[in-house]
Formats: C-alpha cells, sequence, structure tokens
C-alpha cells in the first residue's frame, strides 16, 4: 500500500510557514487540489448577496426599468462571475455550472420572466451570452492580449506549453488555460507569427516632446466640401510653410498587399510590409521613415504631410499603446532637442 507523503517543512526567515487547505489570493481561493470548489461557493455567496439587492429596485409599480436592472446585473454580478474566470475556469463543467442559477436569477429579475423562463431565452431577450461562453470569450481576449508581450512570466505557460501530449492522454485530468484554449485559438485562425509585439517605453512619456500638429485641412467635412477648397487650403499651406522642408508619406493597401511609402523633393522610398498588417501600421510606418529623412538632412525646418488623420491623432494624444507611435516621439524628442522644427499636416 502506497504511504501518504509527509508534509514539507518550509521556513520563512527561520518561522515555520503552516500548511492549510486552502488560501485565498488576489480575491481567488484556490484549495489544495485545485478543483476551486471553495471559490465557486465563495463567488456563490457574494453573488447570492448582490442579487438581494437587484431585488430591492423589482417591483412592478415602481421599480427600475429593465435596461437599469441589466445595467446592475451587469455591475454588481457578471463583474464578480469575470474576475479570474480565466483561473478558476479550469474546474470541472459540474462544478462551474453551479453558477448558472445565478445568471438565470439574475435576468429573469431583470427582465421580469417566469420562473419556468428557459435560461437560453433570457440569454438571448437580454443580448447575454451563458456563462460558460463568456469564461471562453474573456480567456481568448486574455490569451489573445499575452500574445503580444512575450517578455510576460505567463507568454512561455500559454503558447510555449510542453504538456499538451500529457493532458492528450488523460481526459479525465482538468486541463490548464494552455490546453483549454488551444483549440479556439486554431478556430479563430490565430498565428503566432501575425502577431504585433508590445513592449513598454522605456523613456518615461513626460520626457518626450509633444508633437506640433496641423489639423487645418480637417475643419470641413470631406464628403460636403468641394475639391477645389481643399486644393485651395492645400496651397495656402504650402505659401505658409515655403521655406520648410516638405515630405508627404502615405500607406497603402490593395488586396493583400501593403506599403509605406515617402516622398521628398525628387527622392521617393517605398517599403512593403506584412500582408496582415493594417492601414493604420502602414501610415504610421511611412511617417517614421520621413523622420529617418529629417535625420539624414541638414535642413532646420519640416513638415510633414500625411493624409491619416488617426496616425496623426495617435501621436498627438500619446497613444503609446503603439510601438511605433513610442519610437516615433522618441524620435522626435532627439531630433527637437538637435534643433530640427517638425511640423505634423
Amino acid at each position: 500500500m502506497r504511504k501518504p507523503h509527509p508534509e514539507l517543512t518550509l521556513l520563512l526567515n527561520g518561522t515555520p510557514v503552516p500548511v492549510v487547505e486552502e488560501t485565498k489570493f488576489l480575491g481567488i481561493v484556490f484549495d489544495r487540489k485545485l478543483s476551486f470548489i471553495p471559490h465557486i461557493k465563495y463567488l456563490k455567496d457574494k453573488c447570492t448577496k448582490a442579487l438581494n439587492l437587484l431585488r430591492v429596485l423589482v417591483h412592478t409599480s415602481w421599480g427600475a426599468d429593465q435596461e437599469t436592472l441589466l445595467h446592475w446585473y451587469r455591475s454588481l454580478i457578471r463583474s464578480k462571475l469575470d474576475y479570474g474566470c480565466t483561473v478558476y475556469g479550469s474546474a470541472c463543467d459540474s462544478y462551474l455550472r453551479m453558477l448558472d442559477p445565478i445568471q438565470k436569477h439574475a435576468l429573469r429579475l431583470s427582465l421580469g420572466a417566469y420562473r419556468t423562463s428557459a435560461t437560453s431565452s433570457l440569454c438571448v431577450e437580454a443580448n447575454e451570452p451563458p456563462l460558460y461562453f463568456r469564461r471562453k470569450k474573456l480567456s481568448l481576449q486574455y490569451c489573445l492580449k499575452l500574445s503580444c508581450t512575450y517578455n510576460n512570466p505567463a507568454y512561455a505557460t500559454v503558447f510555449n506549453s510542453k504538456f499538451h501530449s500529457v493532458f492528450e492522454g488523460k481526459p479525465t485530468q482538468l486541463p490548464p488555460l494552455a490546453v483549454r484554449v488551444s483549440g479556439d485559438l486554431q478556430a479563430v485562425g490565430f498565428k503566432k507569427s501575425d502577431v504585433i509585439t508590445s513592449s513598454t517605453p522605456i523613456t518615461p512619456p513626460w520626457l518626450l516632446t509633444r508633437s506640433a500638429v496641423n489639423l487645418t485641412l480637417h475643419c470641413s467635412d470631406k464628403s460636403n466640401t468641394p475639391h477645389e477648397i481643399f486644393k485651395h487650403r492645400f496651397c495656402e499651406l504650402c505659401h505658409e510653410f515655403k521655406y520648410y522642408y516638405c515630405i508627404f508619406t502615405d500607406g497603402s493597401k490593395e488586396s493583400n498587399r501593403v506599403a509605406a511609402a515617402v516622398v521628398h523633393r525628387d527622392n521617393t522610398k517605398c517599403v512593403r510590409l506584412p500582408n496582415t498588417a493594417r492601414i493604420f501600421r502602414a501610415e504610421l510606418y511611412a511617417l517614421l521613415l520621413a523622420i529617418n529623412v529629417v535625420r539624414r538632412s541638414k535642413e532646420k525646418n519640416f513638415v510633414i504631410f500625411s493624409d491619416s488623420m488617426s496616425s496623426l491623432q495617435s501621436i498627438y494624444g500619446f497613444n503609446l499603446d503603439s510601438e511605433l507611435v513610442q519610437k516615433f516621439l522618441k524620435d522626435y524628442t532627439i531630433l527637437a532637442k538637435n534643433g530640427k522644427n517638425i511640423i505634423l499636416c
């Protein structure tokens, strides 16, 4: 007969760490066997108390309307069910179904439905997915966001997991997140080669120089303004910047071909981008090509013309989620400190 393993004695600064059956970490109750039954029961109790608040607002004569009640459900109950679902979602389906009556009860109160109403009908009427679809959606969103940050410690456990074959041979074992989402990621056409990595900027935003942006050509509605007026205003801008070195940028996408280009005086440079790149990325890449022209030029005053309003707004608004915006602002700051006067238009 196999003997049970004795408990290990772990010391922290000479003090023994007690062995417990369960513990709470960042709001999630981890039990000894990682079955998450204690957390699901704890979550059910919290949501039941929130349901009492929803019952107070339900009345046929003076109660809140349906839209307000659904808003309360999403704020007080669904938010609790969403938190940590990528972790406790590895529990058995029978355990996770303990939370389904919470959603059904809340939707029934919000919609004023009968007790015998089917859960699927309530979800359709309230425009709310079932909880297992909701957990799958949030897990996919987390993994897709994680795929952009390869230096995240959790990246290797999800995308470079070595235990797929182990759990495929043991279907009764509870699979981790990497095994659970692998099929869903393939179903949505996810490829690691198509992911654009993001990084935290090394230079703090408060040390970057805000770009000078001229948006006078955007004051009129394009659909209602004749082209001649835009041409006239553009000629006025060219006259205003007649002593500036003019650079023109553009990004284009045709079927599966994406490219960025920069034109200045008699020079033109085009760069082919990956087929999966968006037009927004192509426009930003074209602006980076223009910055390289500024760096190599001996001129002092430059005006860069771009037809991408979203790119200029991202640069002016310090949208540091894009690594191209980070690089542009960093190069712009260096050039501005070196005496270069750059205006985006």
